[in-house]
């Protein structure tokens, strides 16, 4: 039976004791979503701990870019998920599928916002008829290869030797400060080990939680938009979105949604050394819109500011 867990405030889930191997990321799907690419892939994110395989954000195409990576679904022992909005889940369903297909020893731990116990459960069910098909090799069930972990605002966690520290951020606030009240949150997280740390935002509008997670990390991973040029298109002759969905969609990425230069802001009130844009909500190419993006976070970081293409591989520094 697929065991659900809470990660409440404090709350530790301690496992085995690791040596503090070192932490490095790779940006799997660089995408800001729902809109589908074939440059870049939705988000996700490895997150390489020691010997161990960590996914942040399983977006549609993960499987396809974690190959890309030169690793196969078995490899994943952890998943942590920003949020429930598609384009951070979409690739959840062949993870697990695909996982049990290729007979991974032990459970993967999905650790996610109040609501992922229901996606997990979902897709565990959506695989009974491949249950009773089988493919010939038995062993687990689906059902039996999953472990879920909620975790809320607050929570801090250790995990084979990491520390993983979680806040709640503005990306479903209503208002300033005010959180929409939809049974779930939009969480950011940082991992801490062996003198490493990173700090990981999937979407947030600008938050003093976030910034304050952040503080003393060495590598800030953030999502970024080109708003004028994200405006421009949806208010454009071409734009697909009906004209009555246009203003409410603007005010959303203009309050929810990071700009360049909000997200230098965050990284240089949080002291970091490199900031990675990734979750890229822009119109074009990323090398093209590259320069542009950069240049916005300079106006207030003046540490190193990375513009993200799927399977680029980041270390921070101790």
């Amino acid at each position: 039976m697929m065991m659900v867990l809470a990660g409440a405030l404090g709350a530790k889930n301690v496992c085995a004791e690791a040596p503090a191997a070192p932490m490095s990321w790779t940006t799997l799907g660089t995408a800001g979503g729902p809109v589908i690419r074939t440059d870049r892939s939705q988000p996700a994110n490895l997150l390489t701990v020691g010997n161990d395989l960590w996914l942040v954000d399983c977006g549609d195409g993960c499987l396809e870019r974690l190959s890309g990576a030169g690793a196969q679904p078995a490899r994943v022992s952890a998943v942590f998920i920003s949020h429930l909005h598609m384009d951070h889940i979409g690739g959840l369903q062949g993870l697990i599928g695909v996982r049990w297909m290729q007979n991974a020893t032990g459970a993967l731990t999905i650790y996610g916002p109040p609501g992922i116990e229901q996606v997990v459960e979902g897709i565990v069910q959506s695989l009974a008829p491949s249950t009773r098909i089988g493919f010939g090799e038995g062993g687990a069930l689906p059902k039996d290869t999953v472990t879920v972990v909620v975790l809320k605002g607050g929570s801090d966690l250790t995990v084979d030797g990491t520390r993983i520290r979680v806040v709640q951020n503005s990306h479903f606030d209503t208002d300033v400060g005010k959180p929409a009240d939809n049974g779930t949150q939009s969480l950011s997280y940082r991992f801490d080990r062996g003198g490493q740390g990173i700090g990981y935002t999937g979407d947030t509008g600008p938050s003093i939680a976030v910034t304050d997670l952040f503080k003393g990390s060495d590598l800030i991973v953030s999502e970024v938009i080109d708003l004028p040029g994200v405006v421009a298109k949806i208010e454009g002759p071409a734009s697909t979105t009906p004209p009555q969905f246009r203003a409410g969609l603007i005010a959303h990425l203009k309050s929810q949604h990071l700009t360049p230069e909000e997200a230098g802001q965050m990284a240089a009130a949080a002291g970091a050394r490199t900031l990675v844009l990734t979750h890229l909500s822009i119109i074009g190419k990323t090398d093209d819109l590259a320069p542009k993006l950069t240049s916005e976070a300079h106006n207030s970081f003046k540490g190193t500011v990375v513009v993200a293409h799927d399977l680029d591989t980041f270390q921070p520094a101790k």
